[in-house]
């Protein structure tokens, strides 16, 4: 069995500036630097190979990931929790 190499990316600096945005630098090993690079290009053509514009796809992917997240935050509200063993025992125990 062959051990592999756990990849890192970290960022190494973060200058916001005046009109909101930021410029991000990270750094990261040749493996994850790979797989940035093959996602990237797997997501350039996918969205070639639909006539998808970049920004849009990328804008449909944050939409998606907010409704998500709504969702989430929805259900935890419904949660009482956390629960005990003794708390599940008691709801579903006939008294």
């Amino acid at each position: 069995m062959t051990e592999e190499k756990l990849s890192t990316i970290v960022i190494a600096d973060t200058v916001e500036h005046e009109d909101g945005s930021a410029t991000y630098t990270f750094d990261m090993d040749d493996a994850s630097s790979k797989k940035v690079t093959e996602l990237g290009l797997e997501f350039i053509i996918i969205c070639a190979a639909y006539g998808l514009d970049i920004q849009d796809a990328l804008q449909v992917v944050v939409n998606h990931g907010k409704m998500v997240m709504q969702e989430f935050d929805a259900l935890e509200e419904r949660v009482d929790g956390p629960y005990t063993a003794d708390d599940i025992q008691e709801m579903f125990t006939d008294d």
